[in-house]
C-alpha cells in the first residue's frame, strides 16, 4: 500500500506547467481579458493521479495567481470572488476524487493478491529437483490480469519415477483456468495411484468429458522418468518434446500423438502408444505448450525454437536455459496472444561418493 499512500512528484511538475503555460497566455492576451478561470481545474486534474498534497498544493498555488492576474485585468470585483469560489469548491471535488480513487486503488490491491495466492495454490511452481532430474520451468499468461491460464504443467516424484505432465487446456485466460485446476487435481491424484501412463491419460480423459463441458479438450503430454534414465512418454494431441544431448545436439523425440483428452473418443485414448527416450546424464528434455510454437515475428515467421535451443547456455543451471529462450522469444514476438509454457528437465543423478 505504499505506493498508494506515496506523493506522485511528477503532478508538481505538471502542475507548475500547466499554471505557467496559463499565466503566459492571460499575459500575451493584454490586459482586460483575464485567463485565470483555467486556474480552477488545476486541483481537479491533479486528483486524477496525484496526491492529496500534491491537491493541496495546486490549490494554495492557484489562489495567489488568480489573485496576482485579476489585478493585472482589473477583475478586482465579483469576479474575482467567483474565481476564488471555484478554485476552493475544486480543491473540495479534487479531495473527494482522491479518497474514492484510493479507496478503489485499496480494493483492487486486495482483489490482486487474493487472487495471485490462488492461483499460486492451483499451479506452484515445480521443485528445482524432483529424484534424478534437474527442473526448470517458465509460465506467460495471454491475459495480462492472470498469472496462469490454459497451459499447465506439474513435476511429481512418485513411487513409479519421476511423474510430468504439460498440457494445454482449450481457450486461454481466466476463463479456463477451471477446467485447468480440474485437469491438475486429476494428475496429481492419479500420478501418485497408477502405475502405467495411459489409466492416468484414462483418468484426466474421463474427467474432462464429464465435467470440463461440451466444448472442453486439453492436450496433454505424460512423462515418467525412471532413476536410469528410461523415458516413458505418452502424447495426446500435444508437442513431443526436444532432446538436448549433453554435447548440445538437439532433435524432436520421435512420439506418437493420439487424440486430445476429453473429446470422448475413450477407445481411441486407449489405443495410444507409449514412446521410450533413453536419457543420458545431462541431456535434457524440453516441453513447451503451442503459445511458444506459434509465436511469429513481424513477417510471420514461426520461432525456430530448436535452433535458439541449440544455440543456448548449455552448463549453467537450466533455469538459465530457459531465461535464455525467453529473452530470444521476446525478441521475436514482443506480444504473445496465447499462454506460453517451457519446463526444462535435465537428467542429473546425484552421485553416489564411495565411504
Amino acid at each position: 500500500m505504499r505506493v498508494l499512500r506515496g506523493t506522485s512528484s511528477w503532478s508538481y511538475w505538471i502542475v507548475g506547467v500547466y499554471f505557467a503555460a496559463a499565466t503566459a497566455v492571460d499575459l500575451a492576451t493584454g490586459r482586460g481579458h483575464s485567463m485565470a478561470t483555467l486556474l480552477a481545474v488545476a486541483p481537479v486534474f491533479v486528483a486524477v493521479n496525484g496526491s492529496r498534497t500534491a491537491i493541496l498544493v495546486s490549490g494554495a498555488v492557484a489562489l495567489p495567481v488568480t489573485a496576482l492576474l485579476s489585478w493585472w485585468n482589473f477583475h478586482l470585483d465579483l469576479e474575482f470572488w467567483a474565481r476564488v469560489a471555484a478554485i476552493v469548491i475544486a480543491v473540495g471535488i479534487g479531495l473527494a476524487v482522491h479518497h474514492e480513487r484510493l479507496a478503489r486503488e485499496r480494493r483492487l490491491v486486495n482483489v490482486t493478491r487474493v487472487a495471485n495466492v490462488a492461483q499460486r495454490a492451483l499451479l506452484p511452481p515445480p521443485p528445482g529437483r524432483a529424484g534424478p532430474v534437474q527442473v526448470a520451468h517458465s509460465y506467460r499468461s495471454a491475459a495480462d490480469e492472470a498469472m496462469i491460464g490454459g497451459d499447465f504443467y506439474k513435476v511429481l516424484d512418485t513411487r513409479w519415477g519421476v511423474r510430468v505432465v504439460i498440457g494445454d487446456v482449450r481457450g486461454h485466460g481466466l476463463s479456463v483456468i477451471p477446467t485447468t485446476a480440474m485437469v491438475i487435481g486429476v494428475f496429481r491424484e492419479a500420478a501418485y495411484e497408477e502405475p502405467e501412463l495411459d489409466r492416468i491419460a484414462a483418468r484426466m480423459d474421463r474427467s474432462l468429458a464429464r465435467d470440463g463441458g461440451p466444448e472442453s479438450f486439453a492436450t496433454v503430454l505424460l512423462l515418467t522418468i525412471s532413476p536410469q534414465g528410461v523415458c516413458r512418454a505418452l502424447s495426446h494431441g500435444h508437442p513431443p518434446p526436444l532432446l538436448r544431448t549433453v554435447a548440445g545436439r538437439v532433435r524432436e523425440t520421435d512420439v506418437y500423438s493420439g487424440p486430445p483428452l476429453g473429446l470422448g473418443l475413450t477407445k481411441r485414448v486407449a489405443e495410444v502408444k507409449e514412446s521410450t527416450v533413453v536419457l543420458a546424464e545431462g541431456d535434457e528434455l524440453l516441453l513447451v505448450t503451442d503459445g511458444v510454437l506459434e509465436a511469429r515475428d513481424a513477417a510471420g515467421e514461426f520461432f525456430p525454437l530448436a535452433e535458439h535451443y541449440a544455440r543456448g547456455p548449455r552448463h549453467g543451471p537450466p533455469a538459465e536455459v530457459l531465461a535464455a529462450l525467453r529473452r530470444d522469444l521476446a525478441d521475436w514476438t514482443p506480444e504473445l496472444h496465447d499462454d506460453s509454457a517451457l519446463v526444462l528437465l535435465r537428467y542429473a543423478p546425484r552421485r553416489i561418493r564411495p565411504a
